[in-house]
């Protein structure tokens, strides 16, 4: 389209930024808007725009969702996250993005890739557009979707029901990719390259990855799905690898859009701080993936002897600020900070997850060998992300040890920890679809805010979240979704009553399960 340019202005303009896998400006080299665009234009476009919200709200969303993160005690930047007093208006950048950017753009390329023959950029646009579509559902539930994108005809377009339409609608996409297989790989087909930035054109991977999308989607549906799940297992060729953006670059809007916002754009570095909830979970099984996940507290680099883990990191309660000074007070510089780097990938689905996917079907279907074999592998990618081995944490007597008795939990138990750094708005999802990690409730994690007195509360369990310190829902209620946009519930007047933020989708548990 001719607004491809427009794109990467108005998303930098807003502090987010975009992919640098192959300069923009590279694309053409005519300085002013391209008259036309091109498959080789709207591929890299679509790929970033995709990404621009996942890798910028989707994060914070998700590490704070899922209380690996809390709001740093010192500053108020995401204070409405973790104490859940989201409205209408807020994130509706996924929104935005999805119907205004990426979508159009995927339909135009979708289009333009048919009638040229392209049917590897057109298997790449339809699993993207596939992706796009499933996420606004796991935000939204309801959606405009049969009269979306065309304003012509429905200005104001109906809202269709996610699951009787717009999930079955993803799954047929997905379907239509997968059956492009061999056309997309046929001799003749242009060369696509870098200008995919998550798997360089190669579209075995893309099958694989659409392979694992429709049963991430199946799953939402174990029971109605169970047949079709067990042919896709059956049938393999499921994700073995990440997907994701990793072409990010150390200049300002090139790097990942959480970082380009956190920590090169904000006036302070303070607002992100570890959690109890995560931390003691990760101190009580010695996993030292902790040293990649945040930073040591400065107290404990001011000392040679602070080796372990507990000497080394340090969370606060989820929610709950405490005061930085004074009798119970807790200083800034003694929390660990979440650990950014400009270089952090954005992912659509990580290698831990795709197997974690495949442990937790097999476990539904009795099939406890396969759970077992599914689940170490999602264990050992979730440690070879950092270049180590997780062998003897799975191993008999780890402290990842399959446990056969409880195999779902055990399986969400280690999905949860492997999104932290990786997708983790998927985290929040699957914690609401399954229930697992569990929330406590009105309970404290730690007995005390204060070194030494690290013990945990009587009566909580590790792994388990907490409620926060000050919220309008009741106890062990979570946010289940996203209010439906003002921009379309006030003048769109086919919107639907806009549901509250605790009220569950129709593919999630109920609250206290």
């Amino acid at each position: 389209m001719k607004k491809y340019f427009r794109i990467f202005a108005m998303v930098a303009l807003c502090s987010l930024s975009l992919a640098s896998c192959e300069s923009f400006l590279d694309i053409n080299k005519n300085p002013n808007y391209p008259s036309e665009a091109t498959c080789e234009t709207l591929l890299p476009s679509v790929c970033a725009t995709t990404v621009v919200q996942l890798g910028y709200n989707g994060e914070v969303m998700g590490i704070m969702f899922n209380q690996y993160c809390t709001q740093g005690n010192s500053t108020n930047q995401y204070n409405s996250l973790v104490n859940y007093a989201l409205t209408a208006a807020s994130y509706t950048g996924f929104w935005s993005n999805a119907y205004g950017n990426t979508l159009p753009d995927l339909r135009i390329l979708e289009k333009m890739a048919e009638e040229k023959g392209y049917w590897n950029y057109w298997l790449i646009a339809k699993v993207i557009e596939a992706y796009n579509w499933s996420l606004l559902i796991d935000l939204y539930e309801d959606i405009p979707f049969t009269e979306a994108l065309n304003a012509d005809e429905f200005p104001y377009p109906n809202y269709d029901n996610g699951k009787t339409v717009v999930y079955p609608a993803i799954i047929a996409m997905l379907d239509e990719a997968i059956a492009k297989e061999s056309a997309a790989t046929a001799s003749g087909q242009p060369k696509i390259a870098n200008k995919d930035y998550y798997f360089n054109g190669d579209i075995d991977k893309w099958v694989a990855f659409a392979k694992s999308l429709k049963l991430k989607l199946y799953m939402k549906d174990f029971d109605a799905n169970k047949s079709a799940i067990q042919s896709l297992l059956s049938a393999g060729g499921l994700l073995e690898e990440d997907c994701a953006v990793t072409c990010w670059e150390d200049a300002t809007n090139k790097g990942n859009p959480f970082y380009e916002s956190n920590i090169r754009q904000l006036n302070t570095q303070e607002n992100v701080r570890a959690c109890h909830t995560f931390i003691e979970y990760m101190i009580a099984n010695n996993d030292v993936r902790l040293n990649y996940i945040y930073e040591p507290t400065y107290e404990s680099t001011q000392n040679p002897a602070a080796v372990s883990l507990r000497d080394r990191f340090e969370g606060l309660p989820y929610g709950t600020k405490p005061a930085t000074s004074g009798d119970g007070g807790v200083a800034i510089t003694a929390s660990s900070r979440w650990l950014q780097h400009y270089s952090d990938p954005v992912y659509l689905m990580n290698q831990a997850e795709a197997y974690f996917l495949q442990a937790e079907a097999y476990a539904r279907l009795g099939d406890a060998a396969n759970a077992k074999a599914a689940y170490e592998e999602g264990v050992l990618a979730g440690f070879s992300r950092w270049g180590l081995d997780g062998s003897s944490y799975v191993a008999a007597g780890g402290a990842y040890e399959f446990d056969e008795s409880d195999m779902v939990k055990c399986i969400m138990l280690q999905k949860w920890v492997s999104y932290a750094k990786a997708n983790a708005l998927d985290g929040w999802f699957d914690r609401n679809r399954t229930g697992i990690p569990a929330v406590a409730g009105a309970i404290t994690v730690r007995v005390s805010d204060v070194d030494p007195s690290a013990g945990l509360s009587a009566g909580y369990e590790l792994g388990t979240f907490v409620d926060p310190g000050e919220t309008s829902l009741q106890p062990k209620q979570m946010p289940r979704r996203l209010m439906t946009p003002t921009s379309s519930s006030q003048y769109n007047p086919n919107a639907p009553v806009t549901k509250e933020l605790y009220e569950p989708m129709w593919w999630q548990v109920a609250d206290g399960q």
